[in-house]
């Protein structure tokens, strides 16, 4: 069996300015574009090949189809794997065709797109060590329950809930821990269901400025199991996150979170705990103005916040500005009372 088939083989960009797209990722990811291919940039990270850039077809222009990455899965024959495809529920938006090997493009039950990929052409590292490199995979979607069936018959893997809530591995068969399913509803993750690529990442705080600088923006920043998680888009608006570096709890040696891995220890959240009780127990109200400062400021370093859900500063300005002057304003009163 072809230790390759059914893992994640290969990431491409179809943007509409194949130009503006280079220069951003160069300033971003660190990549190596060629401006002397026509159709399509073979990019380079290291010397080694990390994806492709191209500029999307007519028809999806057409049809105003946003820029957008596609994630490549590679199989050993394509023909058995679009038949069955579309007797799952599947649809085929690219029929089979040759190319660097033989492609075919399809939407799961949910309308997540995917290429898979037949040859030996395309093949790019995930290299979680390496800042720029593609590292990890991911399915955004509302319902796992909806596609679950699908890819289990589609490629043999196995769907396992982790201990987060929404959070699903996914196994080969041969027992490799390859990807995730995020369950997300509409208001995190926007109305589409998506494959999401991720790229290895310096601290967050340097990378998020080198987006902007280049013309993209930031969603937000989130936790990950493996570190912490900034959701962006390039200047064409194509989504992608960048995943910062945590050498505890990179997947490049991770079996799975459910696997027993050691975590550590949220100091942050004891502290806070431990800080509620005290104000309790000595009735110090001063303490209530500490503590809603300290909860409202890594939300707006953040560009998200919590009060009963997740809202996020761009998606619900008003909403997430709401919440936000609602907690600066409770600290303000519980300081100033006190001061009196």
């Amino acid at each position: 069996m072809n230790t390759m088939e059914s893992t994640f083989i290969w990431i491409d960009l179809s943007t509409f300015d194949v130009a503006q797209a280079s220069d951003f990722y160069q300033n971003v990811l660190g990549w190596e574009i060629p401006q002397d291919e026509d159709t399509y940039l073979n990019c380079r990270l290291d010397g080694s090949a990390c994806g492709g850039i191209y500029e999307m077809p007519p028809f999806f222009q057409k049809i105003r189809m946003p820029s957008f990455w596609m994630t490549y899965i590679a199989v050993t024959d394509i023909n058995a794997i679009v038949a069955r495809a579309k007797e799952l529920g599947g649809k085929i938006e690219v029929e089979e065709q040759d190319g660097q090997g033989r492609v075919a493009l399809i939407r799961d039950p949910s309308g997540a797109g995917f290429t898979c990929y037949e040859g030996s052409e395309r093949a790019a590292s995930r290299d979680f060590r390496k800042t720029g490199s593609w590292c990890w995979s991911e399915l955004w979607v509302s319902d796992v329950d909806r596609i679950r069936t699908f890819y289990t018959s589609l490629f043999g893997w196995t769907i396992q809930a982790e201990s987060e809530a929404g959070r699903y591995a996914i196994h080969t068969v041969s027992g490799k821990y390859i990807g995730a399913i995020q369950e997300a509803s509409e208001d995190v993750k926007g109305s589409k269901e998506f494959w999401a690529v991720y790229f290895a990442s310096e601290p967050i705080q340097g990378v998020q400025a080198r987006i902007e600088q280049s013309g993209g923006t930031v969603e937000g920043i989130y936790p990950h199991p493996f570190g912490r998680q900034l959701l962006a888009y390039d200047s064409q608006g194509a989504a992608f996150f960048m995943l910062e570096r945590s050498e505890e709890t990179h997947p490049a040696t991770a079996t799975s979170p459910t696997s027993g891995r050691a975590s550590s220890l949220p100091w942050r959240s004891l502290a806070g705990l431990l800080g509620i009780y005290l104000i309790v127990l000595f009735e110090q109200a001063w303490g209530w103005g500490i503590l809603f400062l300290f909860w409202v400021l890594p939300d707006l370093k953040s560009g998200t916040t919590y009060f009963i859900e997740p809202l996020h500063r761009r998606s619900n300005p008003f909403l997430y500005w709401a919440v936000v002057l609602t907690w600066l304003g409770m600290s303000l009163y519980m300081l100033i009372d006190w001061s009196r």
